[in-house]
């Protein structure tokens, strides 16, 4: 037999394989309709313009052709092509109440990120099934109990950070928001992870904002090969194990401190550092596994928050009508509490504009993405099947005017109300999860980190807001939108804001 014979059999076979495969797990879910094409080739043709075209649209078709139901797509990284997606409040809860048992949120994020095939070498524990989530409960827990003690910190990074990389000028300057805004929050996020001097050290920063982006495209690119090919290439592409390295380098003085000194570094004197060392299970204190998980935590941290602070800027940028309230806001909580947790909890009016600027905005058109260890029952009688992937519909929820009054317009103010009177019990504020809202996620695989995130953004808001004018290049008002490739929104890596010294007294 020729070799050209032999390859000629390999492919036919593996494609015969595909296809068995295919037609079986199809046939599970053929009680569930499809957007788009479902047959072999064409589905396949329909993942990837999932992927790299039209994907947002495509959940939008679903959202509308099967409003409260299920409906499935194609993608090129579900494990058997086809991702089950929930519309509506009531299938929301149903995801919500399944135990990790019954659909895990780890399980997704492996094969999302390939985590297998890319997170090799020294720190490659925080791949493991029994510790992988532990970093999940130290930003949970400690992180989220200790960072309102720490809040002097992080208002002097946010100012240093923004006198750096945004100087206060008396004339206008332009500056391409995005990419400040990412080493901003870089700084600010780490001022609480690791501490000063790493904070500023340009190279950390630098490891912490790529890494992300890195195993975001190579896992993509892994799900679009065939399964026997993924560890070969995922060890051949893999940044993974130089950047543990790299970054381990960075923090052991740090760690070998914090580990003779424990008590030192107890209580309101912790960062994220200390309180994974605390917390680790003794497997995992090694430097690269502290490495790993402060690479995690970053990855979860940085361009979500980044992205959220960056729309906002220019959407207030484009909407000067809602300055001077804010402004007179933002004061007001500052001299009644300083930089304080508690002064953030008081900006209902800035927490609004955020949420509101969210919803039309959005990070994704899903969320809640799980996968499902056994046959899971929706009270709507739908069964996602065990080894499918689930996901719920969030940006069409976002803007259905059954769920939200004029919801393709925006309104600042919109959640506000009931924040003051107190009519919402909370329920309304941005860090509040809501199977109508779904930014953070919802159920016991929601954002943990979000209540810093949300001060976070807050206080930079707030640093913006006393410190600077600020407005859209030729008074623009319109704030130009990001991009989407497929289900993936893309930040604007162009849009600029003008900025100059805060001259207005209001």
């Amino acid at each position: 037999m020729t070799y050209a014979a032999v390859l000629g059999f390999l492919a036919s076979s593996w494609i015969v394989y595909q296809w068995v495969t295919f037609t079986i797990s199809t046939r599970k879910v053929r009680d569930i309709p499809t957007v788009g094409p479902d047959g072999f080739i064409s589905s396949y043709l329909s993942a990837w313009k999932y992927e790299f075209g039209n994907g947002k649209q495509m959940i939008q078709e679903g959202y509308e052709k099967y409003p409260g139901s299920v409906f499935k797509v194609p993608t090129l990284s579900s494990p058997n092509r086809w991702m089950i997606v929930v519309n509506g409040s009531r299938l929301i809860e149903d995801l919500r109440k399944a135990s990790k048992e019954q659909l895990s949120f780890g399980d997704a994020f492996f094969e999302l990120f390939q985590s297998d095939h890319l997170m090799h070498g020294p720190g490659k524990s925080v791949n493991r099934r029994d510790t992988a989530e532990y970093h999940i409960g130290v930003v949970r827990g400690p992180l989220t109990r200790g960072y309102p003690f720490r809040f002097e910190d992080i208002k002097d990074e946010i100012s240093q950070s923004f006198s750096d990389l945004i100087p206060v000028t008396e004339s206008w300057s332009p500056v391409k928001i995005h990419d400040v805004i990412i080493h901003i929050i870089c700084r600010t996020t780490n001022r609480l992870f690791v501490g000063l001097p790493l904070c500023r050290d340009p190279d950390y920063c630098r490891i912490q904002e790529t890494i992300t982006v890195h195993l975001v495209t190579a896992g993509t690119f892994l799900a679009l090969l065939p399964a026997a090919f993924r560890p070969v290439v995922g060890r051949l592409i893999t940044r993974f194990p130089s950047t543990i390295k790299k970054v381990q380098d960075c923090i052991t003085p740090l760690a070998e401190e914090i580990i003779k000194s424990k008590a030192a570094w107890e209580g309101k004197n912790g960062n994220l550092l200390s309180w994974l060392w605390e917390e680790a299970p003794e497997k995992c204190k090694t430097l690269s596994d502290l490495a790993g998980r402060l690479i995690m935590v970053n990855i979860a941290s940085l361009h979500t928050t980044t992205q959220v602070v960056t729309d906002t800027l220019l959407e207030l940028a484009a909407r000067q009508e809602y300055v001077a309230p804010l402004r007179s806001e933002v004061e007001y909580a500052i001299d009644e509490l300083g930089w304080t947790k508690e002064a953030m909890s008081k900006m209902h009016k800035l927490d609004s504009f955020i949420k509101e600027t969210c919803r039309l905005k959005g990070l994704m058109p899903i969320t809640v993405v799980r996968n499902a260890r056994v046959d899971y029952r929706l009270s709507n009688g739908a069964v996602i099947p065990a080894g499918f992937r689930v996901s719920a519909s969030a940006s069409p929820l976002h803007t259905d005017p059954m769920v939200y009054e004029n919801a393709e317009s925006f309104d600042g103010y919109r959640f506000a109300g009931s924040q003051e009177d107190g009519s919402s019990n909370g329920h309304s504020q941005l860090v509040s999860l809501d199977s109508n809202y779904l930014l953070f996620g919802h159920g016991r695989a929601a954002c943990p980190g979000r209540f810093f995130a949300v001060s976070e953004i807050k206080a930079m808001m707030a640093h913006v807001l006393l410190n600077y004018d600020f407005k859209l290049p030729n008074d623009e008002t319109r704030a130009p939108e990001a991009d989407w490739f497929g289900h993936h929104r893309v930040p604007n890596q162009t849009a600029e804001i003008m900025f100059r010294k805060r001259q207005s007294i209001h």
